[in-house]
């Protein structure tokens, strides 16, 4: 198993623009796209192994899951909190906040990390085939 800096650094950069940028003007789960994405960049860029491209776009898809989820929470925090608070929540604002920023934190790198897998996947199976033609 090799790191690739560049797969790793496009997976990472990819995933979270694409899903802040989806997250924030787009309809719901659009920005589940971004992972699969930087995922496919990742797995084309390292080829070869599908462990590699795994390792490559499945982890850095991960990582920008926590930084996306968590920034569109901090920046839509006022719209989710009225939203709860309609429901009924009847607890302070801080304990709201922190919950809101942890689950999403988790939630965010749960799903981008298996979106991030599955781009990757298809990214090396498109090298390998790409390779296999030349030869």
């Amino acid at each position: 198993m090799k790191l690739n800096w560049k797969a790793i650094g496009a997976a990472f950069v990819t995933t979270t623009v694409l899903a802040i940028i989806f997250g924030i003007y787009l309809p719901k789960n659009v920005d589940l796209i971004g992972p699969v994405i930087g995922g496919l960049i990742a797995g084309y860029i390292v080829g070869g192994s599908y462990t590699d491209g795994l390792v490559n776009g499945g982890i850095p898809a991960g990582i920008g899951g926590i930084v996306s989820t968590v920034t569109i929470v901090l920046l839509q925090s006022s719209q989710i909190t009225s939203l709860v608070y309609s429901i009924g929540y009847t607890g302070s604002k801080e304990t709201l906040f922190i919950g809101l920023v942890v689950g999403s934190a988790i939630a965010g790198f749960a799903l981008f990390f298996v979106f991030g897998i599955i781009g990757s996947i298809i990214g090396v199976k498109l090298n390998k085939n790409k390779t296999s033609k030349t030869e």
